[in-house]
């Protein structure tokens, strides 16, 4: 499920078990079904500002929505399939993880909503595989100011397994990203089992993970604006 907040307006996308999925007026009660027979779908995500929307599939397929005449715009992925999906603040790129990669993609809208022109790019993470020996990436979560990017990783060595790996992300206009460290969970053989950003604490970007050892942890990424060099 994925919910999106404008004003006093609430939504909520669902997946429902006719293999489609419902968008749902929150106050009113009123689900509108989008499309059946897409079948097997794993990821949900509306973009910030709602003009656009992500789903995709355990296939490898996934596709990019407008949400003012509901089209869509199919992608494929020879890397596995989609294991997280979060948009940039301004909701104008999303970046994917796949299940077989330890690079991200970026998808970058080419003109303003509605359109659905959109160019694929690599965003290279490699001490991913250079200093964890994973292959794939599970979740990513990054924060509002589009500063700061988590990412959690399959697998690894004894010294880096079951780590969270915090990036500084700059956006000119193209994506790239640079490792600040990991962060460990507490307790016996910690792995992040869900994390996301505080969208709305003005300081800086603050990261709450519940770890499957039972601990849920909130870490404040205090700091100035790209004070990294």
């Amino acid at each position: 499920m994925s919910f999106l907040v404008i004003g006093a307006f609430s939504y909520a996308v669902c997946i429902t078990v006719l293999s489609s999925f419902t968008i749902w007026d929150v106050a009113k009660g009123l689900g509108t079904p989008i499309r059946r027979g897409l079948g097997g779908i794993s990821i949900l995500k509306w973009s910030p500002t709602g003009d656009y929307f992500l789903s995709a599939k355990f296939d490898g397929t996934f596709y990019l929505w407008e949400t003012n005449t509901w089209t869509s715009e199919p992608w494929s992925s020879t890397s596995g399939f989609v294991t997280g999906a979060t948009w940039d603040p301004d909701g104008h790129m999303v970046l994917i993880a796949f299940s077989k990669s330890s690079t991200l993609g970026s998808v970058h809208f080419a003109s303003k909503p509605p359109s659905l022109d959109a160019h694929l790019l690599p965003v290279d993470l490699p001490e991913i595989m250079s200093l964890t020996g994973s292959q794939g990436i599970e979740k990513i979560a990054w924060d509002a100011t589009g500063e700061r990017l988590a990412l959690s990783y399959k697998g690894g060595d004894e010294l880096y397994k079951g780590l969270i790996a915090i990036y500084d992300v700059r956006r000119n206009p193209l994506i790239s990203a640079s490792l600040i460290g990991f962060i460990r969970g507490p307790g016996e053989n910690p792995k992040p089992l869900a994390f996301s950003f505080h969208d709305k604490f003005k300081q800086g970007p603050l990261l709450s993970v519940c770890w499957s050892s039972g601990f849920c942890c909130t870490y404040p990424l205090i700091f100035r604006s790209h004070a990294l060099s």
